[in-house]
């Protein structure tokens, strides 16, 4: 191909040989006029050769510059051969969210705490208030400590992760693993050792998330797939697609799945030590999964952590929340979890079930403001008179006295526990979504949570109650989306009266949550959201707004470098 800056070298050479034949040729006289008229004729020959020469050049240049012909570019083209093959194969395994919120929350408490006296402690209508408040540790009678708006910032659920599956000799099976870890944005990762709750898990450190090994069958249709490690349960991720407010404020967590209102939800945390099977989706219509945790406790009532565990199950350190060194506060043993999930088109529905086995809340007693309780400890003659105190742990309580002393024992509030507050927990739940093609997805959940108590404690039985769930989401443009919802979780049938402002007349113990969010997506991988939520609690209900997510504002990036599996 000739390029166009050649063009005037190559002319200037044919004017050089021009002049050298012009030049160098012999003249005779005699014959000087008929060669000087050749030699002209040749000039001019020569001339108009150069001229077309140049316009070739000209033409030739100009089509270079256009690219090539229409018929050429519409023509197969050969794919680039692929480079560094393994290392493409190990990036493409790693997958992340980055999430970090401005939050302005406000506890919402006000005015006094009451104390009440009863004629008929076993009866709860006979309780008057009495006739001034309650003080708190300064001497005042209002909540102590910062109780209005305060803004802060969070790292809600971010996560970090790394999975593959590596095939296993011949076979159409598969060697499937994956790590996760929650990395800490606007703080250094460290243990959790606020006032009301302790925790020996580093979250930010590698192993923190859904971590497993296991086999699955490389064919999606296939034989499904077995895993072995820690992971959110089956009835928790059955719905998880139900809630649009996610790691923000009115995530459905601070309701849904959480029994009494605590800074854990029960039935959404993850299960350490277990194994599950995932189901392929049968006729594409139909699947299940099903999870075993052994518990690995020797003792009989769950009161120490399990065999490798770091925290009690159930989450916490043994203690947290100014308590004695037990895990009696929710601890269990054995937990199994199972769902079922159907999904036709826009349609999608959900059954799931939970049991967790032998779950230990003795420590409910300490501190408690029930009247049936205060009754209890008072026929005792703070247990001085163990037999009159028969739902009271009153040997332990005595040798906490012994070896402390009374003065230890009043300041830290320390009041004896339950002897025998140790029952199974359940929980059943179903939910059904449907998602139409201009956008709007319209979700629900029906759920119920049991603790199967005796008829004498009961009274402070704060863990069995329904819940119900309402979300609508619609997709605006493929960059806007707005989202509201409704939890309620209903009455329970007691409480143990933990709370300053406990009130024992009071049996409507509900609570609604009200919440809504605006998500903006500026990519694929980068979104913003506004989200608003308020939780009213009736009665002796106390339920929050932490569990489970939190975020007033906020901007997250979620980053996948496998695009066919984005990150949970």
């Amino acid at each position: 191909m000739v390029k166009s800056r050649l063009a005037k070298p190559m002319l200037v050479a044919l004017a050089a040989c021009a002049a050298s034949v012009a030049f160098n040729g012999v003249v005779f006289a005699d014959d000087a006029q008929a060669q000087a008229q050749a030699l002209k004729e040749q000039m001019r020959v020569m001339q108009q050769q150069m001229q077309e020469l140049q316009k070739k050049v000209q033409t030739l240049s100009t089509k270079q510059q256009a690219g090539p012909p229409a018929s050429a570019a519409t023509g197969p083209v050969a794919a680039p051969q692929e480079k560094e093959v393994l290392l493409h194969q190990i990036i493409k395994g790693f997958y992340g969210t980055l999430d970090v919120s401005v939050d302005e929350v406000s506890k919402g408490i006000t005015g006094p705490a009451w104390g009440y006296t009863c004629s008929d402690p076993y009866i709860n209508t006979t309780c008057a208030r009495n006739a001034t408040p309650k003080t708190n540790a300064a001497g005042g009678i209002g909540p102590v400590g910062q109780v209005g708006y305060q803004p802060e910032l969070g790292t809600n659920k971010s996560v970090l992760g790394y999975h593959g599956a590596v095939q296993i000799g011949n076979s159409s099976n598969d060697f499937i693993f994956q790590i996760e870890t929650q990395p800490s944005i606007t703080e250094s990762p460290g243990l959790n050792t606020s006032y009301t709750q302790q925790s020996n898990v580093v979250k930010a450190a590698l192993g923190y998330g859904d971590n497993f090994i296991g086999i699955g069958s490389a064919d999606p249709q296939g034989w499904g797939k077995l895993k072995f490690g820690d992971t959110y349960s089956p009835y928790k991720k059955s719905t998880d697609r139900m809630n649009p407010f996610s790691g923000m404020l009115g995530d459905y967590a601070v309701i849904m799945g959480n029994t009494g209102g605590d800074n854990r939800v029960e039935f959404g945390t993850r299960l350490g030590q277990s194994i599950w099977y995932e189901s392929p989706q049968f006729f594409h219509v139909f699947s299940f999964d099903v999870l075993f945790a052994p518990g690995q406790n020797r003792t009989y009532d769950n009161v120490v952590q399990s065999n490798g565990a770091s925290d009690c199950n159930g989450g916490n350190s043994p203690g947290s929340g100014n308590l004695p060194l037990n895990c009696d506060d929710g601890s269990f043993g054995t937990a199994w979890s199972a769902d079922m999930k159907f999904e036709v088109g826009g349609f999608y529905a959900t059954v799931a079930y939970e049991l967790h086995k032998d779950v230990n809340r003795n420590s409910d007693g300490i501190g408690s403001n029930s009247p049936i309780y205060g009754a209890q400890f008072a026929a005792s003659n703070n247990c001085t008179v163990a037999g009159n105190a028969p739902l009271l742990d009153c040997g332990s309580y005595n040798t906490y006295l012994a070896e402390y002393g009374q003065q230890f024992v009043n300041a830290n509030g320390f009041t004896p526990e339950f002897a025998n507050d140790i029952a199974n927990e359940s929980a059943f739940k179903t939910g059904m979504q449907y998602t139409f093609d201009f956008g709007l997805s319209v979700s629900t959940i029906y759920e119920y949570m049991k603790r199967f108590l005796p008829a004498d404690l009961q009274f402070q039985n704060e863990r069995q109650r329904n819940g119900l769930w309402f979300a609508l989401s619609q997709d605006f443009s493929a960059k806007d989306n707005f989202s509201i919802g409704w939890a309620h979780a209903g009455a329970t049938p007691g409480d143990p009266g933990g709370q300053h402002n406990y009130n024992p007349n009071s049996v409507a113990n509900y609570a609604d949550m009200f919440t809504a969010a605006w998500k903006h997506r500026f990519d694929k991988n980068l979104y913003w959201y506004f989200d608003a939520a308020d939780t009213i609690n009736h009665g002796n209900a106390h339920y929050d707004l932490g569990a489970g997510g939190r975020g007033f504002a906020g901007v997250a990036l979620h980053g996948c470098l496998d695009p066919g599996h984005p990150a949970a």
